[in-house]
């Protein structure tokens, strides 16, 4: 996959540093945390969480205006690979990052991705604050992200949905509940 070049009009993101972001608000906090206990249950006795993923008000477009582009940030290459071979399979063009410059390359592209599908235990970055600095972007605020981890305690979902996640996907996950959720987050289901 090649990468075109950075874009010279000072819009480009740097994942390498980590800016102050104010905390989110007191209701946006609350929210996340009854929308993670209400899917612990369903966690605990499934053994994964597809159940967290809101629905997009409206059908979102593409931003290449032909198909839609999911960024993978992951570090596992197989899962990665997995991952990309499905969405690939339903029509998606495909993008994947597994560090912070890598992130930076791919987030800097035009036009830019669809969606992220974003892990939280990278070998240099966190994907929460990674979240947070899509979420502290002007241009990028609105971006969907799926939160992909292993992080599947009920205080990890209210962190991901806190900090601005569109949805929370536990591994492991069956392949079904993350295409749904993507479905759901891009208004197509």
């Amino acid at each position: 996959m090649s990468v075109p070049p950075l874009p010279s009009n000072g819009d480009d993101l740097d994942f390498t540093h980590e800016p102050a972001v104010p905390p989110p608000p007191r209701e946006q906090v609350e929210r996340a945390r009854a929308e993670a206990s209400a899917g612990l249950p369903h966690l605990e006795s499934a053994g994964f969480m597809v159940a967290i993923a809101r629905r997009a008000s409206e059908r979102i477009l593409p931003r290449n205006g032909e198909k839609y582009a999911i960024l993978v940030v992951e570090d596992d290459p197989d899962l990665a690979q997995l991952v990309i071979d499905i969405f690939m399979t339903a029509g998606f063009e495909m993008h994947w990052a597994s560090n912070r410059d890598e992130i930076n390359q791919q987030m800097n592209r035009r036009p830019s991705v669809d969606l992220v599908l974003l892990d939280i235990l990278l070998p240099d970055a966190h994907g929460l604050q990674i979240l947070k600095r899509i979420r502290s972007h002007p241009k990028l605020a609105k971006l969907p992200v799926i939160m992909m981890t292993g992080n599947s305690t009920a205080q990890d979902v209210a962190a991901g949905l806190t900090a601005g996640a569109d949805g929370y996907v536990t591994k492991p996950f069956r392949m079904s509940g993350l295409v749904k959720a993507v479905q759901q987050v891009l208004g197509l289901a």
